[in-house]
């Protein structure tokens, strides 16, 4: 009688301690990642190596569903939708989250970056020391600058050489204060257009031209209507990697250093799918019959004194000078 009792015991003892830890094991969390990237390009394949690679190393406690191609909304929606919650990741551009957190706006200052190799060294380094603690402000948590890349112009009417070719052309910019400044200070007439609405736009002739970077001119193949390209690399687009704080809490420390280990893998990717990209696009859109031209920079830059200063008055003179001051000590 004694032995069964403490066989029971014994038992019951190992049933309370298995219903310890299946209260204890952690549920899985199904997180939704929503971004403005097309399903070909490099910012979906990237997310798609770090969904994966979240959910194996977590074991499927962390599953990611990946909504491209503003499925969920427009660039400004999604970020919203990040901020009230309803989305649990974004990636972001810089000029969505500047109307939060205008010191990212900065990071669209004109021929304030040598290039890619130097824009690294910034958004990697010192900018994000800069920007995340402002970001977590506003209940985000800021895992690492991805890449949309250095923007060139487009248009259908002629190629543009040098300043005075811009001049007069109604060029499509996203509603982003720093692209238009810089566009009007090369002397165009900006008009603002919608992403999603950018390709019908270039195709129905509503504006002449448009600037977006390479690997965005060719897999929205916006060439078959702008057969004049000008590599100015006048200013940087970034695809910033966003998170909820709220979710970002409900993480262990496991999967938090995961998230970040993967975030930084995914940016490595895109950078470098993007780059190797670039080369192989301009050759395929100029064996289309397109003309890519790779002006003189410098006029370019000298007509950016205005842009300067009505960028300068956005962002607050002292973000900007941080900026440049961070540009300057990273050559």
């Amino acid at each position: 009688m004694k032995k069964k009792t403490a066989l029971l015991a014994a038992a019951v003892f190992a049933l309370a301690i298995l219903g310890g830890c299946a209260k204890k094991a952690p549920k899985q969390l199904d997180l939704k990642l929503a971004h403005f990237g097309s399903e070909e390009s490099a910012a979906q394949t990237a997310a798609k190596q770090f969904a994966a690679n979240v959910e194996k190393r977590t074991d499927g406690a962390v599953k990611i569903t990946l909504y491209p191609n503003n499925v969920l909304g427009s660039p400004p929606e999604i970020l919203e939708q990040l901020l009230l919650g309803t989305v649990d990741m974004t990636l972001s551009g810089q000029d969505q989250i500047a109307k939060h957190v205008p010191l990212f706006d900065t990071v669209a200052i004109p021929f304030a970056i040598d290039g890619y190799d130097h824009m690294d060294r910034v958004l990697d380094g010192p900018f994000k020391d800069w920007a995340k603690p402002e970001l977590e402000k506003k209940n985000v948590i800021m895992l690492s600058s991805w890449e949309w890349g250095f923007r060139q112009i487009t248009n259908s009417k002629h190629p543009i050489l040098k300043p005075e070719d811009v001049a007069g052309l109604k060029i499509r910019t996203p509603p982003a204060m720093a692209y238009q400044a810089a566009m009007e200070a090369l002397g165009a007439n900006v008009q603002t257009i919608a992403f999603g609405e950018l390709v019908m736009a270039m195709r129905q002739g509503v504006v002449d031209g448009q600037e977006n970077p390479i690997d965005t001119i060719y897999t929205l193949k916006l060439y078959e209507s702008q057969k004049y390209i000008t590599i100015v690399n006048y200013l940087y687009s970034s695809m910033v990697h966003l998170v909820s704080k709220d979710v970002w809490n409900k993480l262990t420390d496991e999967q938090k250093k995961i998230f970040q280990e993967e975030s930084d893998a995914a940016r490595l990717l895109m950078r470098q799918t993007v780059r190797d990209n670039e080369a192989k696009q301009i050759e395929e859109m100029r064996s289309l019959g397109v003309q890519i031209d790779t002006p003189d920079l410098k006029p370019f830059s000298d007509k950016m004194g205005p842009a300067y200063e009505k960028i300068r008055v956005n962002v607050g003179a002292e973000n900007f000078d941080t900026w440049m001051k961070m540009a300057e000590e990273t050559r």
